[in-house]
């Protein structure tokens, strides 16, 4: 009786541990994966849900006016936009400042031509991205799915990213 007692509790445990296991396999997002959804209000307290940006090739970047490498990016990231937006790239950048007010002026000041979020609570970066680190930014595809994920600070509007972003506006 000793041994079958033993045996249930390690069943059970088993299980547990497995289905710890598929649920950590599952969260996060992944290439591959659907991008998780997200609703804010931008800069002049509109809603804007990623959902309706569906059938375009979004990239979702987040930042801080208090990161540097995140500022130091945002000008190349405007310029790739701006090159690319008339073939359907939509850049949709968050970012997860207490306040708005820092976020408005810098967006003022580098005249960002994309939709800009702010995520107070950073709700959605820790939550549903569990974003390591910033700026962490996302390259979804037409149908909402995960393509590419960046770590760290990019020029946006190089040869090489450009081109890597075409191909993906390129598929249809």
């Amino acid at each position: 009786m000793r041994y079958r007692a033993s045996f249930i509790i390690v069943f059970f445990l088993t299980l547990s541990l497995r289905s710890l296991q598929v649920q950590a396999a599952d969260s996060g997002p992944e290439p591959g994966k659907l991008a998780p959804p997200i609703e804010l209000a931008d800069l002049t307290g509109k809603n804007v849900s990623l959902s309706q940006f569906k059938g375009h090739i979004v990239l979702l970047n987040f930042w801080s006016t208090l990161c540097a490498p995140c500022t130091a990016e945002m000008p190349s990231l405007n310029r790739l936009y701006l090159a690319l937006k008339d073939q359907g790239l939509q850049v949709v950048a968050v970012a997860i400042d207490a306040s708005d007010a820092p976020v408005r002026d810098f967006a003022s000041a580098k005249h960002l031509a994309f939709p800009v979020l702010v995520d107070k609570e950073k709700e959605f970066f820790f939550d549903e991205y569990a974003g390591p680190s910033l700026p962490a930014s996302y390259l979804i595809d037409r149908n909402g799915v995960i393509r590419e994920t960046f770590t760290g600070p990019r020029e946006w509007d190089s040869p090489d990213m450009k081109n890597s972003v075409r191909k993906l506006l390129e598929k249809r």
